[in-house]
């Protein structure tokens, strides 16, 4: 599996590069809806820069790392959300295949929105749906590296080369990245290396004993 690192440097330019795509638009909106939890820190950005504090968070489940883990997005938002007669911008990170865009643009026009927007920082061209705004074209399907989700893509990344050797593997894999820009000691890392360990260690059992 190919991996695209991005550092928070390069993570925390392309946000704010983003909302200037946006702005240049010369669109109006009156809300920002992003997607749980991959489109938190670039739709705050986004809508701290184009004044917008009408703020909503739609949950998703679809992809873990390296690929999906369900058939289909696993959605679910705030039973109040109201978005009638709101014009909307639609805030992720990347889109993938475009599956779970399209079922976040199809919510939040059934909920009432009168206009509906999408940016994303990464738009793959292997997707079906394209969005009105974004930083970067990708032309080959690669797993992309945000660094807020650094924890739990370093333990996936590592726990794939081998489940007994997950703390050895993880920093393996930051060295063959040149991930330099780490905000973690390498104590720290261990740490939360552990507790991700564990937790899927508990998971597993419980998994057999219901087996």
């Amino acid at each position: 599996m190919e991996i695209l690192y991005v550092p928070w440097s390069k993570a925390l330019n392309m946000c704010y590069r983003l909302a200037e795509i946006v702005m240049d638009s010369s669109e109006e909106f009156s809300t920002v809806v992003t997607i749980s939890r991959g489109g938190l820190v670039p739709a705050r950005i986004v809508s701290d820069v184009i004044g917008i504090d009408d703020f909503y968070v739609v949950r998703s489940k679809f992809w873990g790392v390296g690929g999906r883990v369900s058939s289909e997005p696993d959605i679910s938002h705030y039973e109040g959300l109201n978005l009638r007669g709101k014009e909307v911008l639609i805030v992720d990170e990347v889109i993938d295949t475009g599956t779970t865009m399209s079922r976040i643009v199809r919510l939040v026009g059934s909920l009432g929105a009168l206009k509906i927007k999408t940016a994303v920082l990464h738009y793959k061209t292997t997707s079906s749906f394209k969005p009105d705004y974004y930083v970067e074209k990708v032309e080959k399907w690669v797993w992309i590296y945000y660094p807020w989700s650094f924890s739990e893509t370093l333990f996936e990344l590592a726990r794939q080369e081998g489940d007994n050797l997950v703390v050895n593997n993880a920093f393996e894999i930051l060295k063959r990245l040149n991930a330099s820009e780490l905000y973690l000691d390498p104590q720290r890392i261990r740490d939360s290396l552990d507790i991700y360990a564990r937790r899927w260690n508990e998971k597993k059992e419980n998994t057999n004993t219901l087996t």
